[in-house]
């Protein structure tokens, strides 16, 4: 919010950015008044009125609409809806590529996997900016858990809820991924299918909250971080289909 002077009688106020504003010449008294942000501003301009209505009449909502069916603010010019549309395709469309380049050029993206800490680095783009970006470098205790997780998954075969039983009964060895919880099965599932183990970075494996399709995901080049296991372990320990269905064994 801002103040500022203004004269209801003939709309003076002093100009923006001007060191000496220009006198107001009105025998009306400037009063102080409190202005809305810009995008304030904006949003409330699109509250709409019929077209046509006079000064007097009251304001109705978005949901009116002219008789050709379009929308109109309150001085009577048409919203372009289809180019906000637009506008908002566009800028998404911008940061869906901004995300992609960072993840295959084998940056981290949101908090780091158990099993690994974020190390920010500088470094600069082709036009010369400098940024700070995230890598993933191992946690000494808990890339250990990571480890042991695989081999009893994938060497001896033990479900996910065995596991997790055997890392509860040693905590100050195998602490658990939130503090002062306890391991799940679907803890030790999510740690198992996390592909960035393997030493690659990955991004959108789900849509709207559920999984997405393996060639819809956004990988880097291997070797983007050092790796806790290799990809023949990290394969070996995810679920197995059930034969002559099409599902997953859900190894639990």
């Amino acid at each position: 919010m801002t103040t500022r002077l203004h004269c209801r009688e003939c709309g003076w106020h002093p100009e923006f950015r001007r060191k000496r504003a220009s006198r107001h010449q009105c025998l009306g008294a400037p009063v102080a008044e409190i202005r809305p942000p810009w995008w304030s501003r904006m949003w409330t301009s699109l509250w709409t009125t019929r077209s046509g209505d006079s000064a007097g009449d009251t304001e109705v909502g978005v949901g009116d609409r002219t008789g050709d069916g379009e929308l109109v603010d309150a001085c009577g010019n048409r919203i372009q809806w289809a180019a906000l549309a637009a506008h908002h395709a566009e800028t998404t469309r911008r940061a869906r590529a901004a995300m992609v380049d960072i993840v295959r050029a084998g940056y981290q993206i949101g908090p780091p996997p158990y099993g690994y800490r974020a190390l920010r680095i500088r470094v600069t783009d082709p036009t010369g900016h400098s940024k700070l970006r995230a890598v993933l470098v191992p946690d000494w205790h808990t890339a250990a858990v990571v480890k042991q997780i695989f081999i009893w998954r994938a060497d001896h075969g033990l479900k996910f809820a065995v596991i997790a039983a055997r890392l509860n009964s040693d905590p100050g060895q195998y602490p658990a991924p939130v503090p002062n919880t306890r391991w799940t099965a679907q803890a030790v599932r999510r740690i198992v299918a996390n592909v960035k183990y393997t030493g690659r970075q990955v991004w959108a494996r789900t849509i709207a909250g559920r999984p997405a399709p393996v060639e819809q995901w956004v990988t880097s080049a291997p070797k983007a971080h050092e790796p806790l296991v290799d990809e023949r372990t990290f394969h070996q320990a995810q679920p197995k289909r059930v034969a002559g269905g099409g599902g997953h064994d859900s190894g639990v």
